[in-house]
């Protein structure tokens, strides 16, 4: 019991002679500022490559100074908190928020999305899908919206034709044809018509179509693919419209 008592008064005077020896004095504690929190959001569910969407941004914390970045966009308006983002290629994108610090920047939000862009159709057949027939009517290369629900004109587009002949003792050559309009030009057409599975391959890129307000997409790069269906006759030929392979 007694060494309790004394124990108890030894751990007393240690308390009372730092305090004494510190009277008069401020004790500085440094404590880290919590990080701001970031919450991103969107009335969208779907994201188009040819419709503006606004994203509701709120920082919470004493520092509200943001920095934001758009990879696939950019940010045409800010009003409030609200950003109205364009998307300007398909595919993934990502907004980064980053709060701005006497060091620099750090990243507090990130929000990734994937933006689908108008079905693309060439002479009637859609991406992603086989044809034996051709339509080559009055539009030849023209887009789908999703958004708009109705087709999108092409103002100009890019053939890129191969012809690799090196197993017969030739060259390979690639030809490029422009067109400001929806149509293949009358080369572009007979290049087509003249397509040979083994030999030839036809890409399309710099694809811009057109929007209901007045600007401009840039489409993806599509591959029209053939072979010779063997199961009717060597002459029959089928015709694949793919997304360009990177």
């Amino acid at each position: 019991m007694m060494r309790f008592i004394y124990s108890g008064f030894l751990l007393f005077l240690s308390f009372y002679l730092g305090a004494q020896s510190h009277r008069g004095k401020t004790a500085v504690f440094k404590v880290r500022a919590p990080l701001s929190k970031c919450l991103i959001t969107s009335p969208d569910e779907v994201f188009y490559l040819e419709k503006e969407s606004d994203f509701l941004i709120r920082i919470k914390g004493r520092n509200q100074k943001v920095q934001v970045k758009v990879t696939n966009g950019k940010v045409i308006s800010v009003k409030n908190d609200v950003y109205r983002i364009r998307f300007q290629n398909p595919g993934a994108a990502a907004i980064s928020v980053y709060q701005v610090v006497s060091s620099g920047t750090r990243i507090i939000g990130t929000k990734k999305m994937e933006i689908l862009p108008p079905k693309l159709y060439f002479c009637g057949l859609p991406v992603d899908s086989s044809t034996k027939v051709l339509k080559l009517g009055s539009c030849h290369i023209y887009a789908y919206s999703g958004y708009y629900k109705q087709n999108l004109p092409v103002s100009r587009f890019t053939m890129l034709y191969f012809n690799d002949v090196r197993s017969r003792g030739g060259a390979m050559r690639a030809d490029t044809f422009r067109s400001d309009v929806c149509k293949l030009s009358s080369e572009m057409k007979q290049k087509v018509l003249h397509f040979q599975p083994k030999t030839n391959r036809i890409y399309f890129y710099n694809i811009l179509c057109a929007l209901p307000d007045g600007t401009f997409r840039l489409l993806e790069p599509v591959e029209l693919f053939a072979i010779k269906d063997s199961v009717l006759n060597d002459y029959s030929v089928i015709y694949t419209l793919r997304k360009k392979k990177v």
